[in-house]
């Protein structure tokens, strides 16, 4: 049974490991970046408060050996004065011409940013060997987040989003950052990428502040404004089964989409449940869903069969040990995703 539990510095090496899978300005491949990061989560994680941006909350999925095998995180606050959320908001202009009876419809770019922005979702990464295995390592290292905003909402913002990883080419290079960023500020995308983890500032600086007519770049690169890393596509279902949607903005590096929801429209924060573990074992037909706990000061969360039944909680007994709970602690439980995708997923 894998549990979902909080990083802290004593993870390190094993995050560094998994951020080499990533290498994202959320989760980038530098030890001394991802050190600090274990740092602040461990004081975020000791005494959750108000949204800021200084708390930072990552996750660390560990198998029955308590191998990490999987990092997600938590952002309390995504934009501050400092570091701003920068963007590109994406808008259609329809042009037509009664006398040469011709339609045309482009995509529109602007950039733009906020100075007071919401919380965010990211640095997701599993151990690839571990991807749609038994257990729902994905779906818990997904959704087990929103269980811990389900528990302390306070500590964050009323919007959440999360970026999605974008479309890449052969050579592990972005073609929108190459037909339109790298023209704006001369750096390879390599080099605007690792900037971007410490600063985006210089974004803000030296891209255009025009609206900017995506029909211009080749059509092969306006063709992939919006879309998503194939490898990050079972994610994307994920956030969406949560409720999670495109808000019509797309990353300024590599025009990957920006989805996000109101947290109190977020499926699995609006319908986590609390209540104390009950003496007897959870039914048959208990349904799997994520079962999170704060007994003992930790946070640990895993997926296993459970059923609320008033302010009783029947668990599956196999997930007593792992949690480290028993009858009368406190719990929460949180919907798992449910199978195949709803309509308007996608």
């Amino acid at each position: 049974m894998f549990v979902l539990r909080a990083a802290g510095p004593g993870d390190l090496q094993a995050i560094v490991e998994l951020a080499r899978l990533l290498d994202s300005p959320n989760l980038p491949a530098d030890e001394t970046f991802l050190a600090r990061r274990l740092e602040r989560s461990e004081q975020a994680f000791a005494s959750p408060d108000r949204p800021d941006a200084a708390r930072e909350y990552q996750f660390a999925l560990v198998d029955a050996e308590d191998r990490v095998v999987g990092t997600s995180v938590i952002l309390s606050k995504h934009g501050t004065r400092s570091a701003p959320h920068v963007y590109m908001q994406v808008s259609m202009e329809e042009r037509y011409s009664p006398g040469a009876d011709v339609m045309m419809r482009h995509v529109l770019l602007q950039l733009g940013a906020t100075w007071d922005g919401p919380s965010e979702l990211g640095a997701l990464v599993l151990a690839p060997e571990l991807r749609g295995t038994p257990g729902s390592p994905g779906k818990l290292l997904s959704w087990g987040r929103f269980a811990y905003l389900a528990r302390h909402r306070s500590a964050f913002e009323s919007d959440v989003l999360a970026e999605m990883r974008a479309a890449m080419d052969g050579n592990g290079s972005n073609p929108f950052w190459n037909a339109f960023g790298r023209r704006f500020t001369g750096m390879s995308y390599a080099e605007a990428d690792r900037r971007s983890a410490e600063d985006k500032l210089f974004i803000l600086d030296l891209f255009p502040r025009r609206e900017f007519y995506a029909s211009l770049l080749d059509e092969e690169v306006a063709a992939q404004i919006g879309e998503v890393h194939a490898e990050t596509v079972p994610a994307l279902r994920l956030l969406e089964k949560a409720g999670l949607r495109w808000i019509g903005q797309v990353d300024p590096f590599d025009a990957g989409p920006f989805v996000g929801a109101p947290v109190a429209d977020v499926v699995p924060v609006r319908d986590t449940a609390v209540g104390w573990v009950a003496d007897d074992d959870a039914p048959g037909d208990a349904p799997r869903a994520i079962v999170a706990t704060e007994e003992g000061g930790r946070f640990r969360a895993a997926a296993a069969p459970a059923r609320v039944e008033g302010t009783a909680v029947r668990v599956a007994k196999e997930a007593w040990e792992r949690l480290g709970i028993a009858p009368g602690d406190e719990v929460s439980v949180t919907p798992m995703p449910r199978p195949g995708r709803r309509r308007g997923d996608g």
